[in-house]
């Protein structure tokens, strides 16, 4: 819910700080159909929503479930990360560090609006990036941790309270939500800086490589 809030509060402030452009239709990068794009991305926010609350519903693994959990029951390309030096205070560093970079990456979009051939259409490109985030949000909710059961692997250290495994969110390891939401913003800029400037020819997929870095 925060994270929706965050979305519709950045995109209403700054489209009225920026506003929309009278450029000429046939002129625009972008053709937006006003009439379909804003109740498609009214209805992926409420979606989205609705998803999260079915997810907060899943069953909990109990504590019976934790203790009999092996980690030589995992596949061996994933047990690597049940083999780390892991304590709590390293797993409350892990998150910060993850919820931070995932919230920078998530309004570093904001930063096309310095290029001035962007600004010109900057409700459009705002209005689409919340709908792809949305989007992306979606086959999260519905596409993900609705129909898998995927065990996070801080589940299996028994440096970890107990407390912390039997809360919400323990079986939604597949697949990683602040990954997602990261390379949809960090491609979603490379896509719109290359579309605006075609002149870039080939140099574009340096913006490709370069938006592989955050999710990674």
């Amino acid at each position: 819910m925060k994270k929706v809030t965050l979305f519709l509060i950045a995109y209403f402030v700054l489209a009225n700080l920026f506003g929309q452009n009278s450029k000429s239709e046939h002129n625009k990068v972008y053709h937006l159909n006003y009439k379909v794009d804003i109740p498609v991305t009214v209805a992926l926010i409420a979606t989205n929503y609705y998803g999260f609350s079915l997810l907060r519903q899943k069953p909990h693994l109990d504590a019976i479930q934790i203790n009999s959990l092996n980690k030589n029951d995992v596949w061996a390309f994933d047990r690597r990360a049940l083999e780390q030096n892991y304590s709590y205070s390293c797993r409350q560093k892990a998150l910060d560090i993850s919820d931070w970079g995932m919230n920078i990456s998530i309004f570093m979009p904001v930063f096309l609006a310095l290029d001035k051939k962007i600004r010109k259409e900057w409700y459009d490109v705002l209005l689409l990036y919340v709908e792809t985030q949305f989007v992306g949000s979606n086959m999260y909710a519905y596409a993900g941790p609705m129909f898998t059961k995927r065990i996070r692997p801080f589940v299996y250290y028994s440096e970890i309270p107990l407390e912390d495994k039997l809360g919400n969110g323990t079986t939604d390891s597949f697949f990683s939500g602040h990954t997602s939401w990261t390379a949809t913003a960090s491609f979603f800029m490379a896509k719109v800086i290359s579309d605006y400037h075609p002149e870039l020819g080939e140099k574009k997929w340096l913006l490709y490589a370069a938006a592989m870095i955050p999710p990674t």
